[in-house]
């Protein structure tokens, strides 16, 4: 059963979305900032919205200058491109460091920004995310069919897909209509271009490089994604890392009730530390 949601979800995901198209052409160079404090940067999954972090960004904007920002849509852009735009943030906004936070797609940019950025990258979060999709097929599917499928059966793939998906993290009514609301802004260019840049993504033997302190979080019921040994995989590969599973949680988990990344910063860098002291 979970096998069958998890590529359900997938194609219901990357299918639905790529329907979508936006009359704005916006840049990682625009972006809003809220609160005081270190600089937090948040990039974005698949969505590449910037859109949905709401429901964290209040709370870390108590301690933090938090960053949110729409990925770029066009044109074949790379890895290299979305982490280029990422430091640019960091020089238009005065500072030379920043604390990362990726989700999901975002986490895969987060990664590769530390990797090739060492010296910007304060701490580092990532969250239900991996350094190579598996298995390869769910990917490639999603791809292929994305330009072709009408538009009514998308619809309700994306209604069931996603609704599932967002009611395991205990998503109430009104996140998950203001979600569907965030996505109907997808560019289809520009999340066809992220479908393609996950199917050839891999930098498991580049993990080793990750100098940052580094947090990787994931959901217990997570059926996109296997966060939890996606994560535990990755700490062993990364110098300076832990993890941290949350159980119950899916891979929407910023957007549902079990997640406050605000909380398990601060206890990370506690622990961090004290261990340090002793």
């Amino acid at each position: 059963m979970r096998r069958l949601f998890s590529s359900f979800q997938v194609i219901g995901m990357a299918i639905v979305m790529s329907t979508i198209t936006s009359a704005q052409d916006t840049s990682a160079t625009r972006y809003r900032v809220e609160g005081s404090g270190p600089l937090l940067i948040y990039i974005a999954g698949l969505d590449g919205t910037g859109e949905l972090f709401y429901k964290q960004a209040a709370a870390l904007a108590s301690s933090y200058r938090v960053v949110t920002f729409r990925s770029r849509e066009r044109g074949r852009f790379t890895y290299d491109d979305l982490t280029g735009d990422v430091a640019d943030i960091i020089k238009e906004t005065g500072e030379s460091r920043a604390t990362i936070v990726g989700e999901s797609f975002g986490g895969t940019v987060a990664m590769q920004f530390a990797i090739r950025f060492p010296e910007m990258v304060e701490r580092l979060i990532v969250v239900n995310s991996f350094p190579r999709f598996r298995p390869r097929w769910k990917i490639k599917i999603a791809a292929t069919f994305a330009p072709i499928v009408p538009p009514k059966f998308t619809w309700l793939l994306r209604r069931g897909a996603n609704r599932l998906g967002l009611m395991v993290d205990g998503v109430s009514a009104e996140d998950r209509k203001r979600f569907f609301q965030a996505i109907r802004g997808v560019n289809h260019q520009g999340h066809a271009r992220r479908l393609r840049l996950i199917a050839e993504l891999d930098i498991e033997n580049r993990l080793s490089e990750i100098q940052a302190p580094t947090l990787f979080i994931a959901g217990t019921k997570d059926y996109l994604v296997k966060s939890v040994r996606e994560a535990r995989a990755m700490a062993a590969r990364a110098p300076n890392a832990e993890v941290k599973i949350i159980d119950g949680a899916g891979h929407a988990c910023l957007l549902g009730n079990k997640v406050i990344l605000a909380d398990l910063l601060a206890e990370w860098i506690a622990q961090s530390g004290q261990q340090l002291k002793e």
